[in-house]
């Protein structure tokens, strides 16, 4: 299976049998999916997510139910009542578009049991606005990739409103820890490149070895992703390795203003990234996509942003825009908003 390519060059990604039952197993047991389950699957095939919910549910005997007209959101709502679907799965634009371009708020879905997230990080202000429009249905915060087949983390839902914006801990049968470039175990707090290794994890990049052995080592491997584990052993992302912005000496994390973004009233959707500054070294540029029917003003988001962040995580340009470029699975495509902004620049 391929990388979504949100980052950089989509990878081919050799799974075996034993990595996929694995997982599924692992799954199974934390969700504790049944014969009963059916969940709504608006997620394509060929991106690991929606694969899961796949073999998952038919390993426990269940259902799935394909809605593949998500472009128009209250038909998969109507889908969801009108099957009667114990689960639903999606990743953060998945419950963005929910909240702001459907009648979610409005609903009630008797039959619903379990609402997953996973595919990127998303924001503790949208966890907290799905876990209310979905209750009583229990949201499973997830944290993986297709090189681990690809479950790696997840968050019990008993444990979301103590723990907003972690990833939770490692599924069963797998070891998820916070690492040194050298791969030693960081103590809590510290941030350092989040590692795995279970039988989920991949055999190997096709035909790139280089690449698997830059990923794979002494044993581990390594995810790219920056995060940190607090006391309890509960996992936090800081943002992905490839998605630091180097400002003025600093590491600025694009994730951390993301967030930070999200909090503030009338924005729906947020992205951050780093263009070339010929002082900075990198600029810091943001887009963010208004609710239905509010309007978005660049310079007092710069005024509201002044007083939560230093001012070298403060961004010099901020574009308002209708909707951010996605993959099919919903992923938020920087490469193209990069390449975007640079061409702009000239």
């Amino acid at each position: 299976m391929y990388t979504s390519g949100s980052t950089a060059k989509p990878k081919g990604v050799m799974l075996s049998h034993q990595n996929l039952v694995s997982n599924a197993q692992a799954v199974l047991q934390y969700m504790q999916l049944t014969p009963e389950d059916r969940v709504l699957c608006v997620l394509p095939f060929y991106y690991i997510y929606g694969t899961s919910l796949l073999y998952t549910h038919f390993a426990a005997g269940g259902s799935v139910v394909i809605e593949n007209r998500f472009a128009y959101p209250n038909v998969a709502l109507d889908t969801l009542e009108k099957t009667a679907a114990s689960g639903f799965a999606g990743v953060p634009s998945t419950f963005a578009i929910l909240l702001t371009k459907s009648t979610l708020r409005r609903r009630v879905f008797p039959s619903l049991r379990y609402v997953t997230q996973a595919g990127g990080a998303m924001a503790p202000a949208l966890q907290k606005e799905v876990a209310e429009a979905f209750q009583p249905a229990r949201l499973f915060i997830m944290y993986g990739c297709t090189e681990a087949a690809p479950r790696l983390t997840y968050l019990e839902p008993e444990a979301l409103p103590l723990k907003w914006g972690s990833i939770g801990k490692a599924v069963p049968g797998v070891e998820v820890i916070v690492a040194d470039e050298r791969g030693n175990r960081l103590p809590p707090g510290k941030t350092g490149e989040i590692a795995a290794r279970g039988p989920n994890i991949m055999m190997g990049y096709w035909k790139d070895p280089q690449a698997t052995a830059e990923a794979i080592r002494n044993g581990w491997y390594f995810t790219g992703d920056l995060g940190r584990e607090d006391e309890e052993g509960y996992l936090f992302v800081v943002g992905r390795s490839k998605d630091m912005i180097k400002t003025a000496g600093n590491s600025v994390s694009a994730q951390e203003i993301e967030e930070v973004l999200m909090e503030l009233e009338g924005v729906s959707e947020a992205a951050v990234i780093g263009i070339p500054d010929a002082i900075l070294g990198e600029g810091i540029k943001v887009f963010v996509v208004p609710k239905p029917g509010r309007a978005l003003d660049p310079e007092a988001i710069k005024a509201k942003l002044k007083i939560r962040l230093p001012v070298f995580k403060q961004p010099a340009w901020i574009e308002v825009r209708d909707d951010l470029p996605k993959s099919v699975a919903g992923k938020v495509l920087k490469t193209i908003l990069r390449d975007e902004a640079c061409s702009s620049l000239g």
